[in-house]
């Protein structure tokens, strides 16, 4: 019965073509010539490109005839049409493209569309709609014929072209993350007062004033008549009485402008010497008592090396200038403009000397104040040592301030060892931006791509124009394929400073700009997703140096085999494909419907490869 009816069909089809006219367009079908470009048809910048040129042999279209040629993707569980092309013989009124029955013709055809998944298995097919009439026939999107005053028949259904190679997709994210650091907060230059300062300097400065044209001690006689000198000289020697260790001690020297050069600049350097004996002094005084509060002689203990750093400066003519500028006396104005204009420093010198006897304040206040030895002592501040740190990061985390636990985050490669001490952070500092945000950076070291989202909105929350976090929720939206977003948070953390380049060098591949995206991984080397772009960019050979010394993982092997199919080496597909698939089993399936691979999908080596 089944046979019947197809017998049935088949006459009604061959009565249907021959009362139309169109039997020898039917059965010359397939002298019809069309090219495909490319062959395997591809996804570049989520678009798939199709150009098609067809040939049209002489004799072969009807005078009468119009065809729809509508090339159609067809993949598992549904299919996407392209734009239609309209072809109308020498009788037919249209805006079709004209083929002449005598000598036949030609179209060339593009068109560009949407990439979906679904496409990656699928094959390009035509099934031209041809009709005799006097005037256009219209198709609709469903490929259903609306009949106007004329019959209808498909030509024939056609495979032009496989689809669709997806290798432009194979990107792999491994985004460049930002952690909450010191380093990192230097690069960017942010404010690094908020981060653990392994070694800190801490400086402590007071002065010995003089005589004048003295240089010897004699403390009395201005500390007596300046509490505050007296005071700061105290701070200075309780100071370096803490014990600490001393990185150096800085002594400036000076005398006041108005004796003779040659002897000022010699008694700045007699005062500097003076200054230096006196913390020489002071040290070994405090070694004593130190020898004394712990019992032993003075020799048993480590003496302290200390680095003098003396410098004479001489005439101290800046201090001058600038103490007369900040006086209340009435003239000062035209007591600098009488110093600057005076090249001669001897006549300078003896114009200060009159002017000490008109202006009191010159003799008895500034002058006095520039006579001086200036004592800076810079000491290491005390810390943890990084063991000490370490080991209370894990065991004791309450001992360490807010800096010392998220800097104890950096003394361990582990992973799950930073992530343990950076949420004792946010027990401990519940209101720390960095501890938020570091716990998040862990965990997309670890892939954990959800839980590091909550963590760093809370980061954002604590800090919203944080170049750092703006970067990190960045690669989580491109990890969730949302790369509008990505790309948006890289432009505002790269507007704060953040290096955002080799991240956006991964949406632009995404984008099919595989040259701009070379350009972003500038400097880059032994890279996955250098080698994909330059591979993308028409370059296998660049790519296939990129991806020999990149870190082996399942996706590097793959992107190899890749490179091979594309430059006919067999044994590098072969090769990569058995160790992609070795560590990751998911190749396998995808190796087999791959169109990188078509041409060797049917050898017994390819078989063999991904059994």
């Amino acid at each position: 019965m089944k046979n019947i009816r197809n017998l049935i069909s088949l006459m009604l089809i061959v009565l249907l073509v021959s009362s139309c006219g169109l039997s020898k367009m039917v059965k010359n079908y397939e002298e019809l010539d069309f090219e495909v470009t490319p062959k395997v048809l591809e996804t570049k910048g989520g678009k798939i490109e199709v150009s098609i040129k067809g040939n049209i042999p002489e004799k072969y279209f009807h005078k009468k005839a119009a065809v729809w040629v509508t090339p159609e993707l067809k993949y598992e569980g549904g299919s996407t049409l392209l734009k239609p092309v309209y072809l109308q013989g020498e009788s037919v009124t249209g805006d079709g493209i004209v083929i002449s029955k005598a000598t036949g013709g030609s179209f060339t055809y593009t068109d560009v569309i949407e990439y979906d998944p679904k496409m990656n298995v699928s094959e390009l097919i035509i099934n031209p709609i041809a009709h005799l009439a006097k005037e256009k026939i219209n198709v609709n999107e469903k490929r259903e014929v609306i009949k106007l005053k004329a019959k209808a028949v498909e030509l024939g259904e056609r495979k032009l072209a496989d689809g669709v190679i997806y290798t432009s997709e194979r990107i792999m994210h491994d985004e460049e993350l930002y952690r909450a650091d010191r380093k990192t907060a230097e690069a960017l230059g942010m404010d690094l007062s908020e981060y653990y300062e392994k070694e800190t300097i801490i400086d402590n400065t007071a002065n010995i004033f003089f005589v004048v044209n003295m240089a010897n001690l004699n403390l009395r006689w201005r500390l007596n008549k300046e509490e505050a000198a007296k005071a700061k000289l105290q701070e200075l020697k309780d100071f370096v009485a803490k014990g600490w260790v001393i990185k150096g001690v800085n002594i400036n020297a000076w005398a006041s402008p108005d004796g003779e050069e040659a002897f000022n600049q010699g008694l700045s350097e007699r005062r500097s010497k003076t200054a230096n004996k006196y913390m020489e002094d002071l040290n070994k005084k405090l070694l004593r008592a130190k020898a004394k509060a712990e019992g032993v002689r003075v020799k048993d203990l480590e003496k302290p090396v200390v680095d003098y750093s003396l410098n004479a400066k001489g005439e101290d003519w800046d201090g001058f200038m600038k103490a007369v500028q900040k006086s209340n006396i009435a003239d000062k104005n035209i007591i600098l403009n009488v110093v600057k204009s005076q090249p001669d420093v001897t006549k300078r010198e003896q114009e200060i000397r009159n002017m000490t006897i008109i202006y009191k304040e010159i003799a008895d206040d500034i002058l006095p104040n520039l006579r001086r030895a200036q004592i800076t002592v810079s000491c290491f501040e005390p810390k943890k040592s990084d063991e000490e740190i370490a080991m209370l990061s894990t065991s004791d985390p309450a001992k360490l301030d807010n800096k010392e636990i998220i800097y104890a985050g950096t003394l361990t490669e582990d992973l799950n060892t930073q992530l343990k001490i950076y949420k004792s952070a946010i027990e401990l500092y519940p209101n720390d931006w960095k501890a938020y945000h570091n716990v998040a950076y862990v965990n997309l070291m670890l892939e954990n791509v959800d839980e590091a989202t909550t963590y760093l909105e809370k980061a954002k929350t604590l800090a919203p124009n944080n170049p750092m976090v703006l970067n990190n929720l960045g690669a989580v939206a491109a990890k969730n394929k949302d790369y509008e977003t990505a790309l948006s948070l890289y432009n505002s953390a790269q507007q704060l400073k953040a290096n955002v380049n080799y991240n956006k060098g991964i949406l632009q591949i995404l984008d099919g700009e595989f040259g701009t995206a070379l350009s972003s991984f500038s400097g880059k080397k032994c890279n996955y997703n250098v080698g994909l772009a330059k591979l993308m960019n028409d370059n296998p050979s660049g790519a296939a140096t990129d991806l020999d010394c990149a870190e082996k993982n399942a996706q590097v092997y793959y992107l190899l085999a890749v490179v091979g199919a594309r430059t006919n080496n067999t044994t590098m597909i072969y090769d990569n494909l058995k160790l992609a698939i070795s560590q990751d089993d998911a190749y396998r399936a995808q190796a087999k419907d791959d169109r990188e691979f078509i041409k060797y999908v049917e050898t017994a080596e390819f078989k063999e490869a991904i059994k």
